[in-house]
C-alpha cells in the first residue's frame, strides 16, 4: 500500500510547526511566488480557454458538452483542484513571509539589546 503524503498546514508553519533556515527564506518565496505565478496562468486559461461548447448543435454533442464542461470547471472538478493548489501556495508564501518578518524583528531587538549594552 503506498504511504499517503499530508500537506502542511501554512498556519502551523507560521506558529513554529517547522522550522526555517532565515537565509533560506528568500530562496523559498522565489520558488513558492513562481509556482504561484505559473499556477495563475494555467487557472486563467482554464476559465477561458477550455470551456466547450456544443459542435453540433445536437442532443448528444450539447450532453458531452456539458459532461466535459462539468468534469473541468464544475463542482469537484480539475479547476477546483488547481484552486486549493493556489490557495495552499497562497498560504506556505504568507506562512513563509510572517516567519521571515519574525526573524527580522527577533534580529532588531537583539541589536537594540546589544547596542543598549543588555547583553
Amino acid at each position: 500500500m503506498p504511504q499517503r503524503t499530508t500537506t502542511p498546514d501554512p498556519a502551523a508553519i507560521a506558529s513554529g510547526g517547522f522550522r526555517v533556515d532565515p537565509a533560506a527564506i528568500p530562496g523559498l518565496r522565489k520558488v513558492f511566488t513562481t509556482a504561484l505565478v505559473k499556477l495563475d496562468k494555467q487557472i486563467e486559461m482554464a476559465v477561458s480557454d477550455v470551456r466547450i461548447r456544443p459542435w453540433a448543435g445536437d442532443p448528444v454533442s450539447q450532453q458531452a458538452a456539458t459532461d466535459f464542461n462539468d468534469h473541468t470547471l464544475g463542482v469537484d472538478s480539475a479547476l477546483d483542484a488547481l484552486l486549493a493548489y493556489q490557495r495552499q501556495l497562497k498560504g506556505a508564501l504568507d506562512a513563509l513571509t510572517q516567519v521571515e518578518q519574525g526573524y527580522h524583528t527577533i534580529e532588531q531587538d537583539n541589536t537594540t539589546l546589544i547596542q543598549q549594552g543588555g547583553c
